[in-house]
C-alpha cells in the first residue's frame, strides 16, 4: 500500500512540518501586524495629545486615565473595583 498517496500523504512528516512552519510563519505576520498597530497607535495618541489647549489637558488627561481603566476592566472579566 503507498501511504504517499492521497489521503494517506497527511500523516507524512515532511507535511506535517511545512504545514506547522506554515502556520508559524502566519502566526508571525500577525503578531508583526498588532505590534506595527500598537505603535501607530501611540504615535496617534502623541499627535492628538499635543494638540490639546493646557487649559484642556486635565480634562483630556481625566479622559484617558476612565478609558485605562475601562480596558483594565476588561481584561479583568468585566470586573471594575
Amino acid at each position: 500500500m503507498m501511504y504517499q498517496n492521497f489521503p494517506y500523504g497527511i500523516f507524512n512528516q515532511d507535511y506535517l512540518n511545512a504545514y506547522q512552519m506554515q502556520k508559524e510563519a502566519q502566526r508571525q505576520r500577525e503578531q508583526n501586524k498588532n505590534i506595527a498597530d500598537m505603535v501607530k497607535a501611540i504615535s496617534d495618541y502623541c499627535e492628538a495629545a499635543r494638540k490639546v489647549d493646557p487649559d484642556f489637558q486635565q480634562i483630556a488627561f481625566n479622559a484617558c486615565l476612565a478609558e485605562i481603566f475601562n480596558q483594565s476592566a476588561k481584561d479583568n472579566g468585566g470586573m471594575s473595583r
